[in-house]
């Protein structure tokens, strides 16, 4: 087992931005479920997608640049943990499985003219967001132990329903 010793506040500061991005992928793909022409939804599931796969590149560039620092001998200082970098990389592989599988759901949903494979959707971005927390769990672990986990697919559940109770007229 490699590790690496991995400062734990940027780790998380570079997580928190990937999760941000989960989340923006959530909200898009809400929309792009709700959109009614074919240019709107075209629009939005690209954008979800183009989402998704950002999520991915800065998984990669967080992995990158954490060996990187490891290897450059001006280490700044602050709290490290060691990371075995045979599970992160496990781990970042889960997550692009994930990604693919949650990008196929949603792309079926879209293409779909009753909207039917919602809840499978839902159940992949549950699914991805579970691999992606793996990975800040292993990098920076809660410093709230008991905290409960976000839920991806309860985000994008909540969006879809405020979503499609919005008066589009007015924008």
């Amino acid at each position: 087992m490699q590790t690496i010793p991995v400062t734990t506040e940027p780790a998380r500061a570079s997580l928190r931005k990937v999760m941000s991005t989960l989340k923006a992928a959530a909200v898009v793909s809400a929309a792009a479920i709700l959109s009614q022409g074919k240019s709107d939804l075209e629009a939005n599931a690209a954008a979800a997608t183009g989402h998704f796969d950002d999520v991915s590149r800065q998984l990669h560039a967080f992995r990158k640049d954490a060996l990187q620092n490891a290897l450059s001998p001006a280490q700044t200082g602050g709290k490290t943990v060691d990371v075995d970098i045979d599970a992160l990389d496990r781990l970042i592989d889960d997550v692009d499985q994930h990604i693919a599988r949650t990008k196929d759901a949603l792309l079926a949903v879209a293409e779909s003219a009753d909207r039917s494979g919602l809840e499978a959707f839902a159940e992949h971005l549950g699914h991805l967001g579970h691999a992606l927390q793996e990975v800040t769990a292993l990098i920076a672990p809660s410093p709230s132990p008991g905290e409960a986990p976000f839920l991806f697919d309860q985000l994008f559940l909540e969006s879809l329903q405020e979503l499609s109770q919005r008066d589009w007229s007015a924008t």
